[in-house]
């Protein structure tokens, strides 16, 4: 026992004579001496580098460099995907893997395990592959190595060679520099250059001379791989120049054993952060998708290396959108129609293809980018006008009337338009259907009388009949032509409508290849999208797409088009325009990275990578994003302007003080309030959960009211349910002629109300009756009320609301200040008094 005392003490001695050693140990002893002289200042300035660097780091260093080394992974050779651990998700894709219920934590398990005991097995910290697949000890030897190849094999497909350092490789050999590859990897030195030979160009694959795999040696770059490297190479280490991505393995480990080194860094810190959120949106976009594949996708990033071979700063907003977001969705999408475009002609179709003003116009020089050449032709074509020239018989109408979006059906002002009825008409219409119970079902009654439908009938074919002169002058159709029309779109009512009304006269086939649609049952069959989703969460990304100029709201009766006036402000425009020109940056640098590169993308790896980047900018925009977006507007439909603002964060932050949850606001707004509850919003959206605001948190205030009737008068004791900052809503009923009395004194010192809206079942406002307030022993100073004394109360006055049939409600927005000493806090589940509608705090 004393002698193992002993022992250990001695070790712990000698570690700490060690451990002082290396302290005292300055760093100009580690540098080579040759770089802390005249070389020193030049070398510390380009210890980093950056893609824009690479071709002239060797002119950097003269003649001092005999042998160069690469790191392999992330340095001359790049995944698709966004990290390596997305290799083992798409390896348990694999059919083997599939059969044999391999899933990607299970392989990362394995691995962890495998590390864990091979220093036990030999004291060396190195694996190799069926090291790996050894830990699946519930499967065959024989099933062990059918998974190892399958992942080299995955690897393989996954994996491409970054072209600078394709090129630094050439430049090396032509100047008599030898050049090694140097690598941490549980892959050997014949597996490794089997997937190098996969993606290297035969002269570059042979100037290589060796490959030095840590696995072989037992060794780590950190530990003793460079002091091997440097003596086979049979030069002086400061004559070998090293590069990677690992500060620590590739850049500290080698200047150790004075070997020259460089860090490569792929991106700065705001593309990687950006980089960091869009790989987190891809893991959810599962939550956008219509019909998921799996829970568990691999996280692709094919458009890394363009990132990083591209001069991107100062990082302006308009790059971080253009060139980073909405470009690689565009490109994507160019893919796309190209593809649409040849498959159809493939199959002897005579393709004509018709981009719709003012939203696809973007998506025409994208395409034209893409492609190196014009692709289709602008047409100016709205789905407003589509929908009114359509109705020719009492079915038209009626299938337009009940395919009327939900969140729209009761703007009857709307209807009346699309239906070309002249505003006296509607007024009266409009009459005819509030002096009902039920204002709906009359409206859409009236506009089925006789003389509405011919007034209809009548509007729809002049129209009708302008608009198929247009087509007739523009698109140039041959009868068998097969159109497509590109656009943004969502539901596709543009083609929906068309087809309705002009298939049979023009006898063509009209498709529809949108970036975006629905996954309703609704949409147009013959349409395909590059993302399908439930949602739509992406009007800016659309207002980004536009061409600067006004609707089109008519035609002339010679067909040509009658364009409204501009209606959004020239800021706006201003940044439109710096955002497209980036997004067409980005898709001419990525063709020609990816051209002269000779990579390759399968189409799903860019249509994931699309919804992801637009998945990211939706729900998870950085703060540069906000900030540019702020007061964006959409001049469709919208206000009194016929404006609507899509990003107001002063909106957003009142909303929440209004809404029980953060469903119902915006996905910018939303992200204002942080992405906690973003996350909640789409997972209640997408599982459609069956969650009520008071199943939302269980913090309530109190709130005495009293009610002063014909009858008794009656007092009942109310809980409001938490909203967000402090503020608390409760819903109290109208009604008729009575005085609802809040007691507020009995629980509260000071607070602040923030409104006391009369609304139609807490939805559409009839009323805003907080200035009207009769005041009790309370002293008010804006928005904060003072309660003097226990009597303190704020009276709501009799509104008088016989002419309208639908239940009315008071929706009283409040924010404790300073609560009464006496009060307790409220106790979740506590008894509160009688008549309380446990769901909505109704009386």
């Amino acid at each position: 026992m004393q002698l193992i005392l002993k022992r250990l003490a001695a070790k712990i001695k000698e570690a700490d004579v060690n451990q002082k050693s290396h302290d005292e140990t300055h760093i100009d002893d580690v540098v080579n001496p040759d770089l802390s002289n005249t070389h020193d200042a030049h070398h510390k300035a380009t210890l980093q580098i950056q893609a824009n660097d690479i071709p002239t780091i060797l002119d950097n260093f003269g003649g001092l460099v005999k042998v160069l080394s690469l790191d392999c992974f992330d340095t001359l050779l790049w995944r698709k995907t966004a990290t390596p651990e997305d290799v083992f998700a798409m390896l348990a894709d694999n059919p083997i893997a599939r059969r044999l219920g391999i899933a990607p934590h299970q392989r990362v398990s394995a691995a962890e395990r495998a590390y864990q005991a091979k220093p036990l097995e030999n004291g060396s910290g190195e694996i190799d592959i069926s090291d790996i697949y050894r830990r699946f000890t519930s499967l065959s030897g024989e099933e062990r190595e059918l998974l190892a190849e399958a992942e080299i094999r995955t690897e393989m497909d996954v994996c491409f060679a970054f072209s600078p350092f394709v090129k630094l490789i050439r430049l090396a050999h032509t100047r008599g520099i030898k050049v090694i590859i140097v690598s941490d990897t549980y892959l050997r030195e014949h597996e490794l250059k089997r997937l190098l030979a996969r993606h290297l160009p035969a002269d570059v694959m042979e100037a290589i001379s060796k490959i030095y795999c840590s696995v072989d040696y037992g060794t780590s770059k950190s530990h003793a791989l460079f002091q091997i490297v440097a003596k086979e190479c049979g030069v002086p280490a400061a004559q070998l120049l090293h590069i990677g991505d690992n500060d620590v393995a590739d850049v500290q480990a080698p200047q150790k054993f004075g070997v020259r080194a460089l860090h490569f860094l792929p991106f700065d810190h705001e593309v990687a952060d950006l980089l960091r959120l869009q790989d987190a949106a891809s893991s959810l976009i599962v939550l956008d998708q219509a019909a998921p594949e799996a829970v568990i996708l691999p996280r692709y990033s094919p458009f890394r290396p363009v990132f990083a071979a591209a001069n991107l700063a100062p990082y302006a907003p308009e790059t971080m959108i253009g060139y980073m977001s909405f470009g690689p969705v565009l490109y994507a999408y160019a893919r796309f129609l190209m593809d649409e475009v040849e498959a159809l002609r493939q199959q002897g179709k005579r393709v004509k293809v018709f981009f719709l003003l003012r939203d696809a116009y973007l998506l025409s020089v994208a395409c034209e980018a893409y492609a190196g050449k014009p692709v289709g032709k602008l047409v100016r074509l709205r789905k407003f006008l589509a929908v009114a020239a359509s109705f020719k018989t009492r079915a038209d109408v009626d299938h337009y009337i009940g395919g009327i979006y939900p969140e729209v059906v009761d703007d009857f002002d709307a209807t009346a338009k699309q239906l070309l009825l002249p505003p006296e008409v509607t007024e009266l219409l409009i009459q005819i259907a509030h002096k009902s119970a039920d204002p709906r079902t009359a409206f859409h009654q009236v506009l089925r009388d006789d003389d509405v439908l011919e007034l209809i009938f009548k509007n729809s074919h002049a129209l009708r009949v302008r608009l198929m002169r247009y087509i007739s002058k523009e698109m140039d159709l041959e009868e068998g032509d097969t159109i497509i029309l590109a656009d943004i779109a969502y539901y596709g009512k543009t083609q929906e409508y068309l087809i309705r009304t002009f298939k049979e006269d023009l006898n063509v086939d009209i498709l529809g290849r949108y970036l975006v649609a629905s996954d309703e049952p609704y949409r147009p069959a013959n349409g395909k999208s590059l993302i399908t989703t439930p949602h739509w969460e992406y009007d800016l990304f659309e207002q980004c797409c536009i061409l600067k100029e006004g609707m089109v709201v008519d035609y002339d009766l010679d067909g040509d088009p009658v364009l409204g006036e501009i209606k959004l402000s020239e800021r706006q425009y201003e940044k439109v325009s710096k955002v497209q020109k980036e997004c067409l940056r980005f898709i001419n640098d990525a063709t020609s990275f990816f051209t002269e590169s000779g990579v390759t993308h399968d189409y799903p790896i860019l249509q994931r990578a699309a919804h992801a980047a637009l998945f990211r900018h939706a729900y998870m925009p950085n703060e540069a994003e906000l900030e540019f977006f702020e007061g964006f507007q959409n001049d469709k439909f919208m206000g009194p302007d016929r404006t609507k603002t899509l990003y107001d964060p002063d909106s957003g932050w009142k909303n929440v003080r209004c809404l029980p949850s953060p469903y119902r606001l915006g996905s910018y707004e939303t992200r204002c309030l942080g992405l906690d509850f973003v996350f909640s919003r789409l997972l209640q959206r997408r599982f459609q959960l069956d969650l009520r605001p008071e199943d939302m948190n269980v913090r309530f205030s109190p709130l005495k009211v009293l009610v002063e009737s014909i009858d008794e008068p009656k007092v009942f004791s109310l809980r409001a349910s938490h909203l967000h900052d402090g503020y608390f809503s409760i819903m109290l009923p109208h009604v008729s002629g009575a005085r609802l009395k809040l007691l507020l004194g009995e629980h509260y010192e000071w607070l602040q109300l923030e409104s006391i809206k009369l609304s139609s079942n807490g939805t559409s406002v009839y009323k805003d009756v907080l200035s009207s307030l009769d005041l009790e022993e309370i002293n008010r100073d804006g928005e904060i009320y003072r309660c003097l004394s226990l009597a303190s109360a704020a009276t709501i006055r009799p509104v008088d609301l016989r002419q309208l049939k639908a239940a009315h409600y008071y929706h009283v927005i409040f924010r404790p200040l300073v609560s009464r000493v006496s009060d307790q806090p409220v106790r979740p589940g506590a008894h509160q008094g009688a008549a309380i509608c446990a769901r909505d705090n109704r009386l």
